[in-house]
């Protein structure tokens, strides 16, 4: 920018210049010392936004005069309707780096870098030796295939020629041509079933308690129990290994699905006993994998890896580099985050865009944190939450661009050109 530009302030602010038309009304105004781009506002008696003349502009967006830059109004609001009479004020912020970085996801372990947006886990398609295969949909609405490798693959599977299936709402175990139906309990039900290593019949049982997983013998004896809390994603699906004794789970509830792989404990952890008792063996999580419900910030807040679960404010003021020409010791501003079709927008509180910070699609909430002396974005889509780090969000100076005067159409409208101490980082730094 040209060193001409820089005038004294009490040289601009004795400065006043007169529109030629109620259309073409010209606001001079110092952009502050800074890098970044420029955002500017028509604002009303009442501090309300009235229309945003320029967002994210750079110098070059503007014409240069000879005791500032220039930008020029139509007298027309956002709606492209006329504004009423009356004093109008024009405020504007420059934005310098705010160094917004991306940290982390949040609530859905199937989503890395690049990937595919992963909704659910819709099946368990099969579990091989040495890996297993799933199939998750996106949310496009597609089915993909997704596997994972086991840790230990364990022994060859042992030949026998056990099935089971649920025939008329009861288990029933096919072995070597003999069929053993199974009893369960009052009010019981099978809701899924398989069989795996060594002719362990699997299955989840419905009772009228909750939902548990069960393993019988090839013959129909009960041997162990697999125990869920009410509160917790119960088993709607069940897949086994046919070379180690560990079974698969896909587990949900309307918060949570997970999907788990589990493997026995050592011998003298397991409990052989009867269906009527309710103890449990001892299991081991090998595996897992779990997608939290985020369509709001509420839902994911206590899952975002903070001892304390963020808050979210609608309005978070922080201090920002003061503008020289203002006269302000110490300035601040007043910040908010909106969803828009192309991503996250940081705006002032009263509504004026100052950059975007994030690019991307069908985002259904965007939370701001203040952190220390940093901010936190989150943002969802309702199939992950995404973290980013605005490390540096004092790089934010305001200016002042004078008042404009709308009188009467016919009449020749007045603006005074100023870099006023009426500043807006003035304003709302005093109950910081």
């Amino acid at each position: 920018m040209s060193d001409r530009l820089f005038i004294p302030v009490a040289l601009l602010l004795s400065l006043v210049l007169t529109a030629v038309a109620q259309d073409n009304v010209p606001i001079m105004f110092l952009p502050p010392p800074m890098e970044g781009t420029i955002s500017l506002g028509i604002f009303d008696g009442a501090g309300k936004l009235v229309r945003v003349l320029h967002r994210e502009a750079t110098v070059d967006d503007f014409k240069q005069g000879e005791n500032g830059l220039i930008a020029r109004w139509d007298g027309l609001d956002d709606t492209g309707q006329p504004v009423p009479r009356g004093k109008y004020a024009v405020h504007g912020w420059t934005t310098g780096n705010l160094g917004v970085e991306g940290v982390a996801f949040h609530g859905n372990d199937w989503i890395k870098e690049d990937s595919p947006r992963f909704t659910r886990v819709t099946s368990l398609v099969g579990v091989g030796r040495d890996d297993v295969q799933v199939k998750i949909r996106t949310a496009d609405g597609k089915d993909e295939a997704l596997g994972w490798k086991l840790a230990r693959p364990g022994d060859a599977p042992q030949p026998n020629d056990v099935t089971a299936a649920i025939e008329d709402e009861k288990l029933v175990i096919h072995n070597g041509g003999e069929t053993a139906p199974v009893l369960l309990g009052e009010g019981e039900k099978p809701v899924a079933c398989v069989t795996g290593y060594g002719g362990r019949v699997w299955v989840v049982v419905q009772t009228p308690e909750g939902r548990e997983v069960r393993a019988y013998s090839s013959e129909g004896e009960f041997l162990r129990r697999l125990g869920y809390q009410k509160d917790e994603p119960q088993p709607v699906k069940i897949a086994a290994s046919q070379w180690s004794e560990m079974i698969f789970l896909l587990d949900e509830n309307d918060s949570e699905q997970r999907l788990r792989s589990l493997a026995l404990g050592t011998s003298d952890q397991q409990s052989e006993t009867s269906a009527g008792s309710p103890a449990k063996s001892a299991w081991r999580v090998t595996y897992l994998k779990r997608i939290l419900q985020s369509d709001t910030f509420d839902a994911i807040a206590a899952h975002l890896g903070r001892a304390n679960p963020p808050k979210a404010e609608p309005v978070v003021k922080i201090h920002v580099r003061s503008n020289p020409l203002l006269g302000d010791a110490k300035a601040a501003a007043a910040l908010k985050v909106e969803v828009d079709a192309d991503g996250v927008m940081l705006k002032t509180e009263d509504g004026l865009p100052l950059t975007r910070l994030t690019t991307a699609l069908k985002l259904k909430w965007a939370a701001l944190v203040k952190e220390g002396t940093t901010l936190t974005l989150f943002q969802g889509d309702g199939c992950v939450v995404e973290e980013f780090k605005i490390a540096h969000p004092e790089n934010l100076m305001a200016f002042d661009a004078g008042d404009i005067l709308m009188k009467a159409p016919g009449t020749k409208q007045s603006t005074s050109a100023g870099a006023s101490k009426r500043g807006r980082a003035k304003r709302v730094g005093d109950d910081l």
